[in-house]
């Protein structure tokens, strides 16, 4: 038996997910950067505290690939379903989600000290 989803549906799904993963992280500021941080200090997502680009940088490796390769969802889609989540579980409200692919660990534990 194939089951089907609809858009919405699995965007509830999706956010339901989201919150039970990821709906109590740790915000912290460092220097100029808010970052939330997962329970072993990884950052998952970071905006600039200037407000001047209104960007929140979401980890690709931990939402975007997901989303892609379970949910078969596209660019456009990952990016409403994270603006959705980031204004109503972080009050993020303004900000668009980019992704940032979180390559060099060393600059976040040096500069940071994040992990």
């Amino acid at each position: 038996m194939k089951i089907i989803l609809t858009e919405n549906k699995r965007d509830r799904l999706v956010l339901n997910w989201l919150n039970k993963e990821f709906g109590n992280l740790t915000k912290v500021v460092r220097r100029d950067k808010t970052f939330y941080i997962d329970k072993d200090r990884f950052p998952l997502f970071f905006y600039n505290q200037d407000g001047k680009n209104r960007v929140v940088y979401v980890s690709y490796y931990r939402f975007w690939t997901l989303f892609e390769s379970i949910f078969g969802m596209n660019h456009q889609q990952i990016k409403n379903i994270l603006k959705e989540w980031l204004e109503e579980t972080y009050n993020l409200r303004g900000y668009t989600p980019a992704h940032w692919r979180v390559s060099n660990r060393f600059w976040l534990e040096e500069t940071y000290n994040l992990k």
